[in-house]
């Protein structure tokens, strides 16, 4: 624990004791570096250490720089794309499709029905509670909701 708080404080900006450092380096140094690696005849580790980065950087710029030229020779389709399902299987993905909104308008109608039905009830029990009231001799009259306060 004691070790972590003095590793904090002699990171601190003020006393600048153990900065840390990261060095950026610009498209164009990447550029030099990795063209230096493929004209001349030396390792990384002399180019690295000549530079004066880490030689696993240089050896992942050197990587990537092969990557993108090959990619750029690979080579391209012209034309239409072609089609990567097959006849087969857009026929079972249709006729999957198709299945399935069967099913959802089934399940729509079965609704659509609960709630007629539902309906239904609720007018056969407003009715009910109307002879109700009217027996007992009191007045239905609707409920209103308060009104909210104007927020000032």
């Amino acid at each position: 624990m004691q070790y972590r708080k003095v590793l904090k404080l002699l990171r601190h900006k003020s006393l600048n004791i153990m900065a840390r450092t990261h060095t950026t380096y610009t498209p164009e140094d990447k550029k030099s570096i990795i063209l230096s690696i493929l004209t001349k005849k030396t390792t990384i580790q002399k180019i690295a250490k000549e530079k004066n980065v880490a030689p696993t950087l240089v050896s992942l710029w050197k990587k990537q720089a092969e990557d993108a030229i090959f990619a750029r020779f690979q080579p391209q389709p012209r034309g239409r794309r072609k089609a990567t399902a097959s006849k087969a299987e857009a026929k079972s993905s249709i006729q999957s499709s198709r299945v399935e909104a069967r099913k959802a308008k089934t399940r729509a109608k079965r609704l659509e029905a609960k709630l007629k039905e539902s309906r239904e009830r609720v007018e056969v029990l407003e009715t009910g509670l109307r002879k109700l009231v009217e027996e007992l001799g009191f007045r239905m009259v609707k409920a209103r909701r308060p009104r909210r306060a104007k927020k000032a």
